[in-house]
């Protein structure tokens, strides 16, 4: 019998995904503008879509089989972002619970799509604690996982997270810095994007120092991704194989430096999608399956 999941890696070749297309809730006025702070137009809903399909089809090109999470409740303005709904392990998925307060219920819309799938639950956060998944985490190998401090991340989410995968996998926190504040998204991987085992992009002026040293100590290079360019979510990258990357159009310095070391570029263009959302496309996908046998 074939696996159904397992996605201890983000390098490994992706053969399944959970993506959600963005429907009215992406561009509902009534949501958007007070979630924005008005600081962006409503986006153009069919424009963001072509965009979707677009990031779906850069997927569906390497191989991935793609499965959509459905529809969404009209204020759930970030569904978009699936992979922070959920933490998918080997032994099944341990269910976020967001530390933005507007996200609270995407959570439960994503495990009943899990079940859907067959994925069974290990485990849940609770209150108060709040973890934010794939968004906050970091393969560094099969049995060690990289995890931000951050405003969407606390404490009790870490703790909780540590002692549902204690045993099996290695937790280590990493504490990030203030950035722009609560109100805007930094996770862990906003700094950071595995491209190999032994290959990584990264934005050093926000790594944690640690973080450079394990990089450092483990043998992964670091692509360094010019602040320009990291305003454009350019190291927001989703291996979908070793050296085999999607990533959003408009980063040259980024793409050339990837190139240089090997590494195969796909891309979409993501303005509305990802750019002006401080997102890419790892936060647009959920792994479910990968292979780790390369």
């Amino acid at each position: 019998m074939s696996k159904l999941f397992g996605a201890q890696s983000n390098v490994g070749t992706l053969k399944k995904a959970l993506i959600h297309r963005p429907g009215f809730e992406f561009a509902n006025p009534e949501v958007f503008l007070p979630y924005y702070e008005n600081e962006q137009p409503v986006p153009d809903l069919a424009k963001a879509q072509a965009e979707h399909d677009a990031f779906a089809q850069c997927l569906k090109d390497y191989g991935v089989e793609i499965e959509y999470l459905g529809e969404v409740a009209p204020d759930k303005i970030s569904s978009i972002y699936a992979t922070d709904m959920a933490l998918i392990t080997d032994e099944g998925a341990v269910i976020s619970r967001p530390g933005k307060e507007e996200r609270l219920g995407e959570e439960t819309v994503t495990e009943n799509k899990l079940k859907e799938m067959g994925i069974p639950i290990i485990g849940h956060i609770t209150a108060p604690a709040t973890f934010e998944g794939g968004g906050e985490t970091i393969w560094l190998d099969h049995d060690t996982l990289l995890v931000g401090s951050t405003y969407r991340t606390n404490e009790e989410g870490f703790q909780q997270l540590k002692s549902i995968l204690a045993g099996k996998i290695e937790c280590i926190q990493m504490q990030m810095s203030y950035y722009k504040g609560p109100k805007k998204c930094l996770h862990l991987g906003s700094c950071i994007s595995m491209i190999d085992k032994d290959l990584c992009v990264g934005f050093l002026p926000l790594m944690p120092i640690p973080l450079v040293k394990l990089l450092n100590e483990r043998g992964v290079k670091i692509l360094p991704v010019p602040e320009d360019e990291f305003l454009r979510s350019a190291v927001n990258i989703l291996a979908v194989a070793p050296r085999k990357v999607v990533m959003i159009s408009k980063n040259p310095v980024t793409k050339k430096l990837l190139e240089e070391n090997g590494v195969e570029v796909k891309e979409f263009d993501a303005e509305l999608c990802c750019s002006t959302r401080y997102a890419g496309p790892t936060c647009l996908t959920m792994s479910v399956l990968r292979d780790y046998d390369e």
